[in-house]
């Protein structure tokens, strides 16, 4: 059974709590994302996500002496994102390693623009990692946008709060593929709230964790749209605990190479369901 610093599930749950569905307030966001560093199965989580324009909040909620690592997630339309940036920098306890931005609303000359600006130097902590997220409209002709603009990831969307920003299984595959073929890393963002795919209550299809890691391991072993379409529409969550301790190290950490992390709004969540399912095993073996 894995630990959470094992290479299938070291720092896999980025802390979205901000963003909707759970849309917390920054004084709690911030004081559970550092009370989880105490939790057993703290190395899972990975770094906090924050708005750009929101940065001062967030320093602000810090207490004396307390550090905490921050991906940013820029808005071109919100003034003031340059500011916002270098505030991030200067701001004490902050280590901003992630710039975040949608490609949608840059095009691709804004996309070049902001990756030579926000991308191209380094900082003490090592160079920003860039993830551009691609449209679920065109993802194949955006793929090989990300790097041509001076990005370093793709992101992709795999759920909101309407049944109809959940992407299907044949969505998704298209976009696991497409990264593998490319060899681009990527990470996910919103929907992935539970270990295995389901339908919740307010009739929402959701990807599971599980579901998405073996496909990435599938799709790197050159399987097709239609393999991976089908490990994504899994719902027996013993078949997917099995085939997911069965993994090597050495598998596991070619699937998280190119499977960065995911952003979700309830760290807990997904992680209690693959304690429960025998994925993950806390530090002190509880």
């Amino acid at each position: 059974m894995p630990r959470p610093d094992h290479p299938l599930l070291a720092g896999l749950v980025d802390d979205a709590a901000l963003f909707p569905p759970g849309n917390a307030p920054m004084d709690q966001a911030v004081h559970e994302h550092k009370e989880q560093t105490y939790e057993r199965w703290a190395d899972a989580v990975g770094m906090f996500i924050c708005p750009a324009a929101r940065v001062d909040e967030m320093a602000a909620a810090l207490k004396p002496g307390q550090g905490i690592l921050v991906s940013l997630v820029v808005d071109p339309a919100v003034p003031g994102l340059y500011d916002a940036v270098r505030a991030a920098h200067a701001a004490q306890g902050v280590h901003v390693v992630g710039i975040e931005a949608p490609l949608e609303r840059l095009g691709a000359d804004g996309a070049r623009v902001l990756a030579e600006d926000l991308l191209g130097f380094r900082l003490e902590t090592g160079p920003h990692v860039g993830y551009l997220e691609v449209p679920r409209a065109a993802p194949d002709s955006a793929l090989d946008l990300v790097r041509a603009t001076g990005w370093h990831n793709a992101k992709y969307r795999t759920g909101g709060v309407t049944p109809d920003a959940h992407p299907d299984e044949d969505e998704l595959a298209n976009f696991l593929v497409g990264c593998a073929e490319r060899g681009l890393h990527f990470k996910l963002t919103a929907g992935l709230h539970h270990a295995v795919r389901c339908t919740t209550t307010e009739g929402f299809e959701q990807h599971g964790v599980l579901n998405v890691l073996l496909a990435v391991d599938a799709a790197g072993r050159g399987a097709d749209r239609h393999e991976v379409a089908t490990l994504l529409a899994e719902r027996d969550g013993g078949l997917l605990a099995r085939e997911a301790r069965s993994l090597t190290q050495a598998q596991a950490t070619r699937v998280r190479q190119q499977f960065r992390s995911f952003g979700c709004c309830g760290v807990a969540e997904p992680l209690d369901e693959l304690r429960a399912l025998g994925v993950l095993k806390d530090e002190e073996g509880a």
